[in-house]
């Protein structure tokens, strides 16, 4: 068993006093006290050199807001990880209550490839994971079911659970708005109960304070992954009053109090760090190949022929996996894929029951993908059979999320690229990368972009786009200041005539305009020229 462990946060315990903090240094106590190497790192200070001289390590992601994209992604594909989640830094808010049901729309969900790519995702709490599943839809996700405190702490609170209560309420007194002390205190003066607002920078100060009286009322906003604080006061004997947001009410464990959760909580020291100490030597599966092409459609029997052939004539179809949903198509789809999957092992077939959306579609496929870059394969376009190592070669060369070439229009069905003699390009396609061209829909119809793009920028908009999609997740991404590339050179086929090219459909173009006028910041002179166009659609 290799015993050594690089542990990443954003802060210790000698930075900040917090509840993962706390957790965290007693995990890291109790490796090293079973003789595991432990090197720890906060997050804004770790580098891809730091990580490259680990790179025997497993390491342990706590919390991880500060720590680069680019370290991330090495993460991804070297390392062996898991991460210790003690929010839900998943989400752009890291607030999933501000959805419905906690359901968060895929264009804001952040970090879905470190998660998935992690050995295991480590959660506080059965209603955690439940939040965190229904929004990554991940298999790597175990519930520890509790959080680490040292001895000496339990025992003080064995002590604490001891003493006189006095009847009175216990308010935690906090700036962080969504630990919502304002509304508790609005909610006691409306049931006439008396409280204590309550606050120490010592630890120990603040949990004496916290046993001395009977009940301790705590209504956060946001979903608690746990809530340290809440089972503290169980532990010490304390009657909690609180809402639907807290994870430790979810717990069988949660029925207990005082000293019989105390010592439940010594426990599940122990099983914590085995299940940590198994993890460490688990392996995980990784990928070999470099271009993940995806593919989406509804009907496709009479392009599928022509398209499966193009995709593996590509010269480097061999290190590309081409995935393909096939949304309940009612014809012969399925036979036609079945005879190249007996050919190729690097294509993956998935036929949904009901019909989804475009959009939907496409993010399940790039949720599939275990390659570094991202295609599209669209089965009514053909691709050269080196368009996909051009746009390799080129991204691989380039400091760039993005590149695309030229494209062709072809008015024909299945018309091979090789055959075509029609060369006007498609208007999306010729235009040099800059911020002021995105108002057209840069990169057009055959981009392949980094995976990353989709960790810090979330997926294709399926709430709220039907027709620009594309033009949204682009304008999204360089507002997040990624860069793309264009190359010179003409790529493939674009069959003209599809759903987007309508010319008087009043839906379409009233999404684009709220497009337009919400990345408008990023158009610069050009906005001023398109403005009129797209305001008489909203």
């Amino acid at each position: 068993m290799n015993k050594s462990i690089f542990y990443i946060s954003d802060f210790f315990v000698q930075h900040i006093l917090g509840g993962g903090e706390l957790n965290d240094n007693e995990l890291i106590g109790m490796l090293l006290a079973e003789d595991f190497n432990v090197q720890k790192s906060q997050s804004h200070l770790v580098t891809i050199n730091l990580l490259q001289q680990n790179i025997e390590s497993f390491f342990i992601v706590s919390n991880f807001c500060n720590l680069s994209h680019e370290c991330r992604q090495w993460l991804q594909d070297n390392a062996r990880y898991i991460i210790y989640e003690h929010d839900h830094k998943y989400v752009s808010s890291r607030n999933p209550a501000i959805h419905r049901d906690f359901k968060v729309p895929q264009a804001e969900i952040r970090n879905y490839f470190f998660y998935k790519n992690a050995v295991k995702i480590l959660t506080q709490s059965s209603f955690h994971k439940g939040i965190v599943e229904e929004n990554l839809q991940l298999k790597n996700i175990l519930n520890v079911s509790g959080n680490l405190w040292s001895l000496d702490t339990l025992e003080y609170l064995r002590k604490l659970s001891k003493e006189h209560k006095s009847d009175s309420c216990s308010i935690m007194k906090s700036g962080t708005s969504h630990k919502n002390t304002y509304g508790t205190i609005q909610y006691c003066n409306s049931n006439n109960l008396k409280y204590e607002l309550i606050s120490s920078p010592d630890y120990f100060s603040f949990l004496k304070k916290l046993s001395e009286n009977k009940t301790f009322i705590f209504l956060p906003k946001t979903p608690e992954t746990l809530s340290r604080v809440v089972v503290e006061a169980r532990m010490m004997g304390v009657s909690i009053k609180t809402n639907s947001l807290v994870g430790a009410a979810y717990e069988p464990w949660f029925e207990m109090k005082g000293e019989k959760l105390i010592d439940y909580m010594i426990n599940k020291r122990k099983e914590v760090l085995q299940t940590v100490i198994n993890l460490s030597s688990e392996q995980k599966e990784t990928s070999n190949k470099e271009v993940a092409i995806i593919s989406t459609f509804h009907e496709g029997e009479k392009f599928l022929e022509g398209f499966l052939e193009n995709m593996t004539e590509q010269t480097i179809f061999d290190k590309c996996e081409l995935i393909i949903i096939d949304s309940a198509s009612p014809g012969k789809e399925r036979e036609i894929v079945y005879e190249y999957t007996k050919k190729y092992d690097n294509i993956e077939y998935i036929r949904t029951e009901e019909r989804d959306g475009p959009t939907t579609a496409c993010n399940a496929a790039i949720k599939k993908s275990n390659a570094k870059y991202i295609t599209f394969g669209l089965i009514d376009d053909r691709k050269s059979k080196e368009c996909l190592e051009t746009l390799y070669d080129e991204i691989e060369k380039s400091n760039v999320s993005l590149v695309y070439g030229d494209v062709a229009q072809s008015i024909t069905a299945n018309e091979r690229f090789e055959d075509s003699k029609l060369k006007i390009l498609s208007d999306h396609s010729t235009y040099n990368f800059s911020k002021e061209n995105m108002i057209k829909c840069l990169p057009g119809p055959m981009p392949l972009w980094k995976r990353s793009i989709h960790d810090e920028c979330g997926f294709f908009d399926e709430d709220n786009c039907n027709f620009a999609d594309d033009w949204d997740m682009w304008l999204r991404a360089v507002d997040h200041g990624h860069i793309f590339k264009k190359v010179n050179k003409v790529v493939g086929l674009y069959l003209t005539g599809g759903r987007s090219q309508q010319q008087n459909n009043l839906d379409q173009r009233r999404e684009e305009a709220k497009i337009f006028f919400k990345y408008g910041h990023i158009f610069g002179k050009r906005y001023n020229s398109y403005e009129p166009y797209f305001k008489q659609f909203i």
